[in-house]
């Protein structure tokens, strides 16, 4: 037998022994595959706590749901896709609460939205996650508990270990510079926007 067929053969084991509630299996499953989608989190991300919330969920899921697994793929492709639908639908909340707690991208609310102004906000909200992607691991760290899981300043505190003046003055910096990087960005879609050509 080829690897590759006794891999994909060693896999239905594993799947047909973990729907029957085989914990030996799972523990299998999940040392197999938990570090390679921590990093590809992390690279999407750059928020390690976030990561391991997201394989964690990605792993509890696949126990609980063990007897209704229907998988016609790799076990790897499978659960690569689910985080892949993780981190857009992470991303999708995170922008939503951003436009709700802060102005920060309120250039994007539009009372109506034409396919034109649609792209624009795609554009936009690449932009974004562009940037809070480049922060500092730390500022990153701190702005995402404080924004998109809506901690307080004492509870950031205590999670990091930092005083609540490190986390207040984090939360400042990284505001400023995203606020900065999209009017800069702004600006420079403006500026490349073809104007206009007048009436003959």
């Amino acid at each position: 037998m080829s690897p590759g067929l006794y891999h994909l053969h060693e896999e239905n084991s594993l799947l047909s022994l973990l729907r029957q509630g085989d914990r030996h299996a799972f523990d299998m499953i999940y040392h197999r595959y938990a570090r390679e989608l921590f990093i590809k989190a992390y690279h999407k991300t750059g928020a390690k706590e976030l990561c391991e919330d997201i394989v964690q969920d990605i792993f509890t899921s696949l126990w609980t749901k063990r007897e209704q697994l229907e998988i016609r793929q790799s076990l790897g492709a499978y659960l690569h896709g689910i985080l892949d639908n993780k981190i857009i639908d992470y991303y999708r909340q995170a922008c939503v609460r951003l436009k709700h707690i802060d102005p920060l991208i309120e250039m994007l609310d539009q009372p109506e939205v034409s396919p034109v102004d649609k792209l624009t906000f795609k554009e936009q909200e690449s932009a974004l996650h562009t940037y809070i992607s480049d922060l500092s691991e730390k500022m990153r760290d701190i702005f995402m508990l404080s924004r998109y899981e809506q901690l307080s300043t004492d509870e950031i505190s205590q999670r990091l270990s930092l005083s609540n003046q490190t986390v207040r003055n984090q939360i400042s910096k990284a505001l400023k510079i995203l606020r900065a990087k999209m009017s800069r960005q702004q600006e420079n879609r403006d500026n490349n926007a073809p104007e206009a050509s007048s009436a003959s």
